[in-house]
C-alpha cells in the first residue's frame, strides 16, 4: 500500500510539471506585415489560427507577395479580403490566387471595367475559389480570431472606388486592428459617426496618407498606439496628415522605409526591426 502511495505522488508531480496552465496563453501570438510595395496596400496577419491577407498591391507584385508568403511558411491563406477595386489594391491578387491556396476571398459588391479587375475574374473562376460579393456586414472567426467586415454605406456612382472600401476590424487576444482600405471623404464621416467601435491599437490609414478632414476625429475615435500608412518614397504621406498624427503622438511607421513588422504576444505589443 505504501508503494503505490508513493507511486500515485510521483505520476502526481509529474503530471503538475507538465501541465503549465498559462502556456496557451503564453504561446499566443499574431504578426502583422505591411509589406513595401510602393504606393499600394499587401497587408497580412497571421496567428496560431489563420493567415489574412487584406489587399494585394499592383500588378506587378503579385509575384513578390507569393515569394514572401513561401519565406514565412505560408503553404495557404485562409482569407484574402480585397477592400476596393483600384488596381493598387487588386493588382497582384491573381498572382495570389494561382500560386497560394485560399479557402475564401471577400469582395465589396460593385464591377470595375477595368484589366485588373478582369484578370482577378479570371482567376478566381480558373481556381474555383469560394468568393463572397459583401452588400452586408460579416463576421468571420478563426480559431480565437474574429474578423469584423464592414462595408461602405456610400452608393457607388461608377466613380469612386476609394468610397466603397471594405473596412476590416480584427480582435485577437484582447487587442483590435482597423484597416481602412482607402475609405475618404463621406466613407469616414459614416464611419465615425456610425456608432460602431472603432478603438484600436493599430490603425492602418486609409488612402496611402493622403489627407482628409475627417483625419483628427478618426483618431480622436480609434485612438491608436501605432498607425500605418502605406506610402512609397516616390508618393509619401502628406505633411499635413504627418503633423495631424504627431499631434495624437501616436507612432508612425510608414512602408516608404521598409516593410512593416510587428508582433503582439502576451502583454507586448513591438515593431521588429528586419
Amino acid at each position: 500500500m505504501k508503494r503505490i502511495l508513493i507511486v500515485l505522488i510521483c505520476l502526481a508531480l509529474l503530471l503538475g510539471c507538465a501541465y503549465d496552465p498559462t502556456e496557451s496563453e503564453e504561446t499566443r501570438k499574431l504578426e502583422l506585415f505591411a509589406f513595401s510595395v510602393g504606393k499600394a496596400d499587401a497587408l497580412l496577419v497571421r496567428t496560431n489560427d489563420a493567415a489574412v491577407m487584406i489587399d494585394s498591391g499592383e500588378n506587378g507584385d503579385g509575384d513578390k507577395l507569393v515569394s514572401y508568403l513561401n519565406a514565412l511558411g505560408i503553404e495557404k491563406l485562409d482569407l484574402l479580403i480585397l477592400t476596393h477595386h483600384d488596381k493598387d489594391h487588386i493588382g497582384g491578387a491573381d498572382a495570389l490566387i494561382e500560386n497560394i491556396p485560399i479557402d475564401r476571398v471577400v469582395l465589396p459588391s460593385y464591377e470595375k471595367d477595368s484589366k485588373q479587375f478582369r484578370e482577378l475574374s479570371d482567376a478566381l473562376d480558373a481556381a474555383g475559389t469560394a468568393v463572397s460579393y459583401l452588400s452586408a456586414d460579416e463576421s468571420l472567426t478563426f480559431g480565437e480570431l474574429l474578423v469584423n467586415i464592414w462595408v461602405s454605406p456610400v452608393p457607388y456612382d461608377g466613380k469612386s472606388d476609394n468610397e466603397q472600401s471594405l473596412i476590416t476590424k480584427l480582435i485577437y487576444d484582447g487587442r483590435t486592428y482597423l484597416f481602412m482600405g482607402d475609405a475618404e471623404k463621406d466613407e469616414l464621416k459614416k464611419l465615425i459617426y456610425s456608432g460602431k467601435n472603432l478603438t484600436c491599437d493599430v490603425l492602418k490609414l486609409p488612402h496611402h496618407g493622403v489627407y482628409d478632414e475627417h483625419l483628427a476625429a478618426l483618431l480622436t475615435v480609434t485612438m491608436p498606439q501605432y498607425v500605418i500608412i502605406c506610402d512609397s518614397s516616390k508618393n509619401p504621406a502628406e505633411e499635413e496628415t504627418l503633423k495631424t498624427l504627431d499631434f495624437f503622438e501616436t507612432t508612425v511607421l510608414q512602408t516608404k522605409n521598409g516593410d512593416v513588422h510587428m508582433i503582439a504576444a502576451g502583454n507586448v505589443l513591438k515593431i521588429v526591426d528586419e
